[in-house]
């Protein structure tokens, strides 16, 4: 090949690689991936969190008591963040019933009771809620012992009763049983009357006498 050939050749290649170079760096980066291959971070955190917002929320319920002056009354279950007029319609409110007395547009709580009044009905009382630790309303008081020891042949059932370990319902019987077997001639007497034990006796051996 004479020296002028190869000149014409390499000429001719090296035109047609610039059009190729050119091709491959304008389509090259946008040709689809192969097959299998994993896909970008960034584009997999972003489908994450299509899915996280597309994905339907799980609110907890409420249950409310309805009562009333309404066709259905009991037990209502609302989404949560529903109002009072869901749960009042879920009851199904009869003709004359106040639904101005009640608060349509509160919100739900949990364990919450509605009571729709009937239409000129007085509105009901508030329950009362119970108060806090030991019961003290209604609890008799403690009987307190006498200053001086109380005969057991003169004092009435009602002296008696106020001595401790005695009560009401033992000091009938202590009356009842002299009145029957004539007065007690020592404390130890009383072991004859129904109801009284050694611990008993020891309990008001201080506050009686014969």
């Amino acid at each position: 090949m004479s020296l002028s050939s190869a000149v014409v050749l390499r000429a001719a290649a090296a035109c047609l690689a610039v059009p190729l170079v050119i091709a491959v760096a304008r389509y090259g980066l946008a040709w689809p991936p192969a097959p299998g291959c994993a896909r970008a971070p960034q584009a997999a955190r972003r489908e994450a969190a299509r899915e996280r917002v597309a994905a339907p929320r799980h609110e907890p319920a409420v249950v409310v008591y309805v009562a009333g002056d309404v066709a259905r009354p009991g037990l209502v279950t609302l989404p949560s963040g529903a109002r009072l007029a869901a749960a009042v319609a879920a009851a199904g409110p009869r003709p004359d019933a106040d639904l101005v007395a009640v608060d349509l547009a509160a919100r739900a709580e949990d364990g919450q009771e509605i009571v729709v009044p009937v239409r000129g009905a007085p509105p009901p009382a508030p329950r009362r809620k119970p108060a806090c630790g030991p019961r003290r309303a209604g609890r008799a008081a403690r009987p307190v012992p006498p200053a001086v020891p109380l005969s057991l042949n003169r004092a009435s059932a009602q002296e008696l009763a106020r001595v401790p370990g005695i009560g009401p319902r033992l000091a009938q019987r202590i009356v009842a049983y002299r009145e029957t077997y004539g007065p007690f001639a020592a404390i130890d007497d009383l072991l004859d009357v129904a109801g009284v034990s050694e611990r008993t006796l020891e309990r008001v051996g201080r506050s009686v006498r014969p």
